[in-house]
């Protein structure tokens, strides 16, 4: 059972060309990436945010630089939350166009079998069309899922990032 969906993922990407190969990499990087940044924020974040308050509560500190304390602490935190969102970025805008590579390489194959067989080999043709459309198709697919959730990890870094600012004015 299982040996069938193994022959067809492999099929798969042999129908869609060496370029489908990439975009699985792209994918794998790219959802690496996004998975990280999620178990970032659910775990480390959470335990960085309550030992700042922590720290804070304990120490006094003079009233004219609290607000310049709570700015620093901020972005501090916004960079820690945000590392690596920009790479993330770049993956998922990187995605279709790798798959538009493989809609070139695709077509260029469709005319190698137009000038070695002439128009009468239409199967030939059919897996030249395959290789052009299945690439296009998976590196949308990868970007557009990879557009939502980085959407919101965005989301969820400003909402971290509000939140640790309300505390932190509660302890200054």
């Amino acid at each position: 059972m299982i040996d069938l969906y193994i022959d067809n993922f492999f099929n798969f990407f042999d129908k869609g060309g060496f370029v489908l190969y990439i975009v699985f990499a792209i994918a794998l990087f790219l959802w690496a990436l996004l998975i990280e940044r999620y178990i970032y924020i659910s775990f480390e974040y959470k335990k960085y945010a309550k030992a700042l308050k922590q720290d804070l509560s304990k120490q006094q500190f003079n009233q004219k630089f609290k607000e310049e304390i709570k700015k620093y602490l901020i972005e501090d935190s916004n960079i820690r939350l945000k590392t690596g969102l920009s790479f993330i970025k770049t993956l998922i805008i990187v995605c279709p166009l790798v798959g538009l590579l493989g809609t070139v390489t695709g077509m260029i194959e469709v005319f190698d079998v137009m000038a070695l067989n002439g128009t009468s080999n239409v199967k030939s043709m059919a897996n030249g069309v395959s290789m052009a459309t299945i690439p296009t198709m998976a590196g949308m697919v990868v970007a557009l899922s990879g557009i939502l959730f980085e959407k919101k990890l965005e989301l969820s870094i400003k909402y971290h990032t509000d939140k640790l600012y309300l505390e932190i004015s509660k302890v200054l």
